[in-house]
C-alpha cells in the first residue's frame, strides 16, 4: 500500500508481526478503557480515513526517514509503559534538552515536582488512578518577559488528564501547593469550580486535547529526527478541520500538539501520547510514523465519541474518572 492509496481512504497496515502481538486478552484489557473501532473501515460510523489536511509529500519524507532507523517491532507494546496518576508539563519553549531533562537545574520548577513526586509515590500508591507520578518538560511555550520564568524559579504547570493549570507556580512553592493540591485531586475532595475558588493560581484548561511526541535527541537520534515530521503532519490535519492552535492562539476546544522530552522505549520511536479531555482519557502509543496519523486523528481527535483505531501501537491506555 503506497501513501497515495490511504490518503485517498485506506487505512495504512500495521506489520504482521504487531498485529500478531494484540490478542483476545490484549484486546479486552484495551476495550475496558475505550471502544475499539472495528478493522475495517465503516464508513456510516467513521467516514473517510482523511478528511482533509493530508498531505502525502510531508508523509512522504517522513516514512523515508522512519525506514532507515532501526525500531523495535518484535517486543510487545502493551504495558510497556505506565499510565499516570498525575502527569504534571513544565512549558520551555525548547525542542531538545539535557539528558535527565528534569534535573539539570536543582532550583527549576521541574526539578522541584520530580522530587516531589519521587518521594511521594510511596504515600499515593494506593490513591486514584493510575500507577505514577510524573514531570515532563515541553516545547510549550514560556514567558519571556519574566526574569524568573527564565531563570526556571517560575512557570506555569499543565496537570494531566485533569485539564488544570497551575499559573505562575514558584519554585519555593512547589512543596507547598503541590502537598495541598494533590490530595485534593487524587481523591477528588472538592470539585473543579470548588478547587478554581480556592486556590486563585490554578485555571482551567481550555483546550479539547493535547498531543506529546517525543523529540528528545539527547536521549535517542531517532525521537529527534522523526517528531519534525510528525507534528508538521499534525498540524496540516489540525488546522483542516480549525482545530490548530500556536501559541498566540487561545481560543477553546482545539488540539496543541508539542514536542515532550525523554517517555521511555524509544526504541518505540515515535512516541505519541494524547490526552482527550472531554472523555478523560491517556492513549499512550509507539511505533507511530506520519502514514497512521490520518487514522489516529480521524478516530481519536476529531470525533465527538473518539474510538481506537491501530490496537497493535498502544502502549498503555486509561480513562479516568470523571473530575
Amino acid at each position: 500500500m503506497g501513501i497515495t492509496d490511504f490518503i485517498k481512504g485506506d487505512r495504512p497496515l500495521v506489520s504482521k508481526a504487531e498485529a500478531d502481538q494484540v490478542n483476545a486478552v490484549a484486546l479486552a484489557e484495551i476495550q475496558k478503557e475505550i471502544q475499539v473501532c472495528n478493522n475495517e473501515k465503516d464508513d456510516d460510523e467513521t467516514g473517510s480515513e482523511c478528511s482533509g489536511g493530508c498531505d502525502s509529500e510531508d508523509m512522504e519524507k517522513g516514512e523515508a526517514v522512519f525506514s532507515k532507523l532501526q525500531i523495535d517491532y518484535d517486543t510487545p507494546l502493551l504495558n510497556s509503559s505506565k499510565s499516570p496518576k498525575l502527569h504534571f508539563i513544565v512549558p520551555t519553549s525548547k525542542i531538545d534538552w539535557a539528558h535527565d531533562a528534569c534535573m539539570q537545574d536543582v532550583d527549576s520548577i521541574e526539578y522541584k515536582i520530580s522530587k516531589w513526586c519521587e518521594s511521594h509515590m510511596e504515600q499515593y500508591e494506593k490513591i486514584g488512578e493510575g500507577q505514577t507520578l510524573t514531570c515532563s518538560v515541553t516545547s510549550q511555550p514560556i514567558n519571556i518577559m519574566d526574569i524568573d520564568v527564565m531563570r526556571h524559579k517560575k512557570n506555569n504547570v499543565l496537570i494531566l488528564p485533569y485539564f488544570i493549570w497551575i499559573n505562575d507556580l514558584k519554585s519555593d512553592q512547589v512543596d507547598k501547593t503541590l502537598d495541598k493540591l494533590v490530595p485534593i485531586i487524587l481523591n477528588k475532595e472538592l470539585t473543579k469550580k470548588q478547587v478554581i475558588e480556592r486556590f486563585p493560581n490554578v485555571s482551567l484548561a481550555t483546550d479539547k486535547s493535547f498531543v506529546f511526541i517525543c523529540s528528545h535527541t539527547t536521549r535517542d537520534k531517532r525521537c529527534g529526527v522523526t517528531a519534525p515530521y510528525m507534528k508538521k503532519v499534525m498540524d496540516k490535519l489540525l488546522q483542516t478541520h480549525g482545530l490548530y492552535r500556536d501559541n498566540s492562539d487561545f481560543r477553546p476546544d482545539g488540539c496543541r500538539v508539542s514536542f515532550i522530552n525523554h517517555v521511555g522505549g524509544h526504541k518505540f520511536a515515535g512516541n505519541v501520547q494524547i490526552y482527550l479531555r472531554d472523555t478523560q482519557t491517556l492513549i499512550w502509543l509507539g511505533r507511530v510514523t506520519p502514514k497512521f496519523l490520518p487514522t489516529i486523528f480521524e478516530h481519536l481527535i476529531l470525533p465527538e465519541n473518539p474510538t481506537l483505531p491501530l490496537p497493535e501501537k498502544v502502549r498503555c491506555v486509561r480513562k479516568y474518572e470523571k473530575w
